[in-house]
């Protein structure tokens, strides 16, 4: 055990040397601090242990890269959140929320975490096919990778540099940016489909398994308005089974739920986050040493949701246009819920009364069922205030039930009734025990239903890191946040700045990125 142990220390500690770049290691069930020998790369991948420690390492790259930008990229710059009143926000987390982004916010632009987190993704496609009789398993899992990391930054940046091999000097570190649809079209489609081509796992909840490769092939043919490519990528991931919806509240919260125990929360459960719905989650364990060995702050290997949803003095809270939303299509007042589904009774009963409205919305929102906080936090996951340094919230990356309504969007554009698409949201809304939609609501236009499924995907997903994402591959974020923006008095988003601006350092260390990015 000690020598596997090691080999995986080696590997991390490798990846610093070739990148050159900053690195942060934790990797669950890595406690073992015994010094490393010196080999070179070429004779560390010698055997399928020393490919499974390699890929280990490439998993453990996911922790920093992703822990706060998961959701910085993909929620902060929705309609999702709006700044609290508090004042309590950092200046970065405000120019996300106001679309005001600067080249100099560090927190949100620098890319040092998802390069390294590339440059152990491209060891492991270089070193993998040298070992005999290697594992195909883990070569796909370093394509899948790879391919999602190049995803992420071609969506958050466009055009970026592209390494597809390990970094092996400082002039690696110099090159040009490559346009987004030569790294889509040339390497993730590639990679992805590459992946899916020698992947024999089906199912697998902290790795990428068929299923998950599939999630993230429809993702970037949604993209890419392939809708067609979307369906035969959605319907073969539910075609493989082993995920299906939960179908009560307390299953539903479960999925999500992680608070401790504490004076605040007496009745704290702990850790659940699970349930059949999770299909690829990063995961975050408190056993892992913290900042081992980590730089900066050490918490690179604890989540990001604590930090930026609920801990301390808030500094965003749920947007009142999305709780005006939320509240029109499930009124929360009895003659509301009962003038507009008379047939329908509500979920929840609790010994105070009946809860109208979608329960989902008071499970994701602070103050739960009692709705009394008038500028409530996003309560997805904790339901208090607890340190960023304790955060072991798994970051889910694909779920069943947005796959469901990704593969309901899909239909809608490939089928002109709309029949296929509200079966699909009328699936999810029977398991969420809500009304069922009828046609007439659903809408008379492909463009309408669109609107629908995603307002839809919107109560399901908030603070998932998905609703911008959303609103970019649908090109309706200037239609859905100018008006926002217009009210709060400030400038409107356009599209030159639907990208983020590439940060100033990485242009002063690397001249050769310039320019910047249209509009900044």
């Amino acid at each position: 055990m000690k020598q596997y142990i090691n080999k995986i220390k080696w590997f991390r500690n490798a990846a610093l040397i070739l990148s050159v770049l900053v690195l942060s290691v934790s990797c669950e069930d890595i406690l073992d601090e015994q010094p490393i020998s010196e080999i070179s790369p070429a004779n560390f991948w010698q055997n399928n242990s020393d490919a499974l420690a390699g890929i280990i390492g490439v998993y453990d790259g996911m922790q920093p890269a992703y822990r706060q930008n998961h959701f910085l990229w993909g929620d902060f710059r929705s309609d999702s959140h709006r700044l609290s009143e508090s004042g309590a926000a950092s200046l970065d987390v405000i120019e996300l929320v106001q679309q005001n982004i600067t080249p100099g916010n560090q927190t949100v632009l620098r890319w040092d975490d998802l390069y390294e987190l590339i440059n152990r993704a491209n060891q492991a496609i270089k070193y993998i096919p040298t070992i005999p009789n290697y594992d195909e398993n883990l070569l796909a899992e370093a394509y899948a990778l790879r391919a999602f990391s190049y995803f992420n930054a071609i969506r958050v940046w466009g055009a970026v540099p592209l390494n597809t091999e390990p970094t092996e000097s400082i002039l690696d570190l110099q090159k040009q940016r490559t346009p987004a649809a030569t790294i889509l079209n040339d390497v993730i489609i590639p990679d992805m489909l590459k992946a899916e081509e020698l992947m024999a796992i089906p199912n697998s909840k902290f790795r990428f398994s068929e299923a998950s490769i599939l999630c993230l092939q429809a993702e970037v043919y949604m993209w890419e308005k392939e809708y067609d490519k979307a369906k035969v990528a959605l319907d073969k991931m539910m075609a493989l089974g082993g995920y299906s919806l939960v179908t009560s509240v307390q299953a539903w919260e479960d999925l999500f739920y992680n608070t401790p125990q504490s004076p605040d929360t007496p009745d704290g459960r702990g850790k659940i986050q699970t349930g059949p719905e999770l299909i690829f989650s990063i995961r975050f364990d408190l056993a892992e040493v913290q900042g081992n060995p980590g730089p900066g702050n050490g918490i690179d290997n604890r989540s990001g949701v604590f930090g930026l949803y609920f801990a301390g003095i808030p500094s965003v809270n749920i947007s009142k246009t999305l709780e005006a939303k939320w509240q029109e299509r499930f009124p929360i007042d009895s003659i509301g819920w009962v003038t507009k589904y008379p047939n329908v009774a509500p979920a929840v009963t609790l010994p105070t009364g009946t809860v109208y409205g979608d329960w989902r919305y008071f499970l994701s929102r602070e103050g739960g069922y009692e709705n009394n906080i008038p500028n409530a936090r996003i309560a997805k996951w904790a339901k208090s205030n607890f340190s960023p340094a304790f955060d072991d919230t798994d970051i889910v990356i694909y779920r069943y039930a947005g796959m469901l309504l990704l593969l309901a969007e899909a239909e809608n554009q490939i089928n002109e009734d709309g029949v296929r698409a509200l079966e699909l949201v009328n699936q999810l809304r029977t398991a969420r025990k809500l009304p069922n939609v009828t046609m007439e609501e659903f809408g008379a236009t492909k463009e309408e239903r669109e609107d629908y499924i995603l307002d839809e995907r919107q109560f399901e997903l908030l603070g998932e890191g998905k609703r911008w994402w959303d609103l970019r591959r649908t090109d309706k974020a200037l239609e859905v946040l100018n008006p926002i923006l217009d009210s709060l008095g400030s400038p409107p988003l356009t599209t030159d700045r639907l990208l983020f601006p590439i940060y100033f350092e990485h242009l002063v260390e690397n001249p050769n990125l310039l320019p910047q990015n249209t509009g900044y």
